[in-house]
């Protein structure tokens, strides 16, 4: 027995020392080995967790992000159809001619020299502009420093006697046959300016405005009429007359404003000191048999907070515009304003909501 045991002690002993000896010839690799089975536990662990909040998790959580990529997608193949070139090889040489075409400002002023400034250092900086003309109707000398605020022509019309009309005396030595009346107190936005100069190149014939106003016969009486105000505008829908404080013309009206408009109505202007923008659309109305355009776009009108001796802020300033109305229609010999509903709206105010069919043109090119 004492034999058996001393054998089996010798062989436990034997063991451990090879185990030991193991341990010391190969420690490092398993140690690997168990860091390796430690990250594998680890991983299927991980794994499984989440494929067990999966199955928990409600499917409509995935929603939102699926409707998110699916409107990334839509916007991207959007963008990538409308991406276009309106450059081109060789232009026609009335392509070319149109591209060329620029445009006068003539500024009404009278004793605001600092709107006048203003007036000028604004449109100097506008797309499309040739040269800019002052209306002088003042008795001193005008101001002719002020052409160096621009790198544009400047030119001073200087008038010898003070007339409303003289806004629309012809200009000597214009280049454009676009020409843009406005007040000094009104600095239209120069996007919506050029984009109102291309309206006006497409019907040529007419005014061109951001200012429209209507006429209305007044019940009651059989040839009297009224001059109605922005909000009836509005609420009716139509207009038939467009401020020349604001608008394009042809520079062939100024020479008819001057030398065929009846001299009964240039003197009832003169002698009012107003109704000067009505009897230039009673006169291109009569003409053409146009309505003119109003164009919305962005501007602002200090003269509108003139309380000071403005013409149009008087207390009887919708009146004697009234009185206007029914007497240009006498001596026009009836009434040649046309009411009208159309207005040009620039691109950038459009959307294909507005337009549901071309939504669906789009899906069909896909």
């Amino acid at each position: 027995r004492k034999a058996k045991r001393t054998r089996g002690t010798m062989e436990d002993v034997e063991s451990a020392e090879k185990y030991r000896n193991n341990e010391r010839s190969g420690g490092s690799s398993g140690m690997k080995g168990r860091r390796l089975k430690l990250l594998q536990l680890k991983v299927q662990s991980r794994l499984g967790e989440c494929w067990r909040l999966r199955k928990t998790r409600p499917a409509a959580a995935y929603y939102p992000l699926a409707t998110i990529a699916f409107v990334l997608v839509l916007v991207l193949a959007f963008l990538w159809r409308i991406s276009i070139d309106t450059s081109y090889c060789v232009g026609t040489p009335k392509r070319d001619e149109v591209g060329r075409e620029k445009y006068t400002i003539v500024v009404n002023t009278f004793k605001r020299p600092e709107r006048l400034e203003k007036s000028i250092r604004h449109y100097s900086r506008c797309e499309g502009v040739d040269a800019i003309r002052i209306v002088w109707s003042e008795s001193q000398n005008p101001p002719r420093e002020l052409s160096e605020l621009t790198h544009l022509e400047v030119v001073f019309d200087v008038h010898e006697k003070n007339s409303i009309n003289n806004r629309f005396v012809p200009l000597k030595g214009l280049r454009t046959d676009g020409v843009f009346n406005v007040d000094d107190d009104i600095l239209v936005d120069c996007s919506s300016l050029y984009f109102a100069f291309q309206t006006w190149r497409t019907s040529r014939d007419t005014l061109v405005g951001f200012n429209p106003r209507i006429h209305s016969k007044n019940v009651g009486d059989e040839c009297k009429y009224g001059y109605k105000q922005w909000w009836h505008v509005w609420w009716g829908g139509t207009y038939s007359i467009v401020l020349t404080k604001a608008a394009f013309c042809h520079h062939k009206f100024f020479a008819q404003y001057t030398d065929e408009l009846s001299k009964e109505v240039w003197m009832h202007v003169h002698n009012n000191r107003n109704c000067e923008d009505i009897a230039m659309q009673f006169m291109v109305s009569n003409t053409t048999g146009l309505p003119p355009i109003w164009v919305q776009g962005k501007y602002s009108d200090s003269g509108v907070l003139d309380f000071k001796g403005g013409i149009s802020t008087g207390s009887s300033h919708y009146d004697k515009r009234s009185d206007c109305v029914t007497k240009f229609a006498e001596m026009f010999g009836g009434m040649p304003l046309i009411e009208t509903s159309h207005v040009a709206v620039p691109m950038s105010g459009w959307a294909p909501m507005k337009t549901p069919p071309a939504i669906w043109e789009w899906f069909h090119a896909i």
